[in-house]
């Protein structure tokens, strides 16, 4: 019961600091500070739904073209690297139709894609025309949905279709990438086993959002770490299903580093 009223507490502050921030958003979003005002948007979204943000190790490198590719839980990765990370995300096209969640989306500059294939070249270009437009960093989830927190899932080679023309080459104009590994370790200090974990992930197609999102503010506070791995060198890999499983492995590495 008292985990029930804590949570109906944290949910109510959530709820009412999104719609007291939406008019903020909506004229910042006309703006070039978007990825500043997010970090303190998110920063007072993880205190109130008790979120603990911490980089383990690492730094991300100074780049005007840089691709942040990280494995993918659920949204509440979103909040948390939105938190401590200037950035863009990359996202499925249909979370713009979520409702409040799609709005801030769309308000914070989301880039848009689409899971099919075959519009693998539209979606180079959707992440290219970005990064003419604003050198700030993009993050993008290579697992293409979200795992069930427990691991990290195969990387998929269709986007890293962005680096086609760069794999194998040197030049001044290539995008560098910079993975990353995000975990849900601990609650209040102690670590996690994999049911605790999995609370966090949202992969089921019977959950709805605001009923995973409820369970998981039940199960908070929460420790989440970040490990921030070394850039890579496109020009060193023969085709990007090459170089899509190189970075899955360093980022599992990486995630399976944390949680353990």
């Amino acid at each position: 019961m008292f985990k029930n009223i804590i949570a109906f507490i944290r949910l109510f502050f959530f709820v009412f600091w999104m719609f007291v921030q939406l008019p903020v958003l909506f004229v910042v979003h006309f703006t070039n500070l978007v990825p500043i005002y997010a970090i303190f948007f998110f920063k007072v979204v993880c205190f109130i739904l008790g979120i603990k943000v911490k980089i383990k190790q690492g730094k991300l490198i100074n780049s005007n073209k840089l691709l942040i590719l990280s494995n993918h839980t659920s949204y509440l990765d979103i909040f948390a690297l939105n938190s401590v990370f200037k950035t863009y995300f990359v996202s499925k096209a249909d979370v713009k139709k979520w409702p409040i969640f799609g709005l801030i989306a769309n308000l914070g500059n989301t880039i848009y894609i689409s899971r099919n294939r075959m519009q693998a070249k539209q979606q180079i270009n959707v992440i290219d025309d970005a990064f003419k437009k604003s050198p700030i960093p993009i993050i993008i989830f290579p697992e293409g949905t979200s795992s069930n927190g427990c691991e990290v899932l195969p990387f998929k080679s269709s986007m890293f279709a962005l680096f086609e023309n760069s794999i194998g080459k040197t030049g001044n104009d290539n995008i560098s990438i910079q993975p990353i590994s995000i975990a849900y370790v601990s609650h209040n200090g102690k670590k996690m086993n994999d049911e605790q974990r999995s609370v966090f992930s949202w992969w089921r197609d019977d959950q709805t959002i605001v009923n995973h999102l409820f369970t998981a503010i039940k199960a908070m506070p929460v420790e989440v770490e970040i490990i921030i791995h070394d850039p890579i060198d496109i020009s060193k890999f023969k085709d990007r299903k090459e170089l899509a499983i190189h970075c899955q492995k360093i980022v599992e590495d990486g995630f399976y580093k944390l949680i353990k």
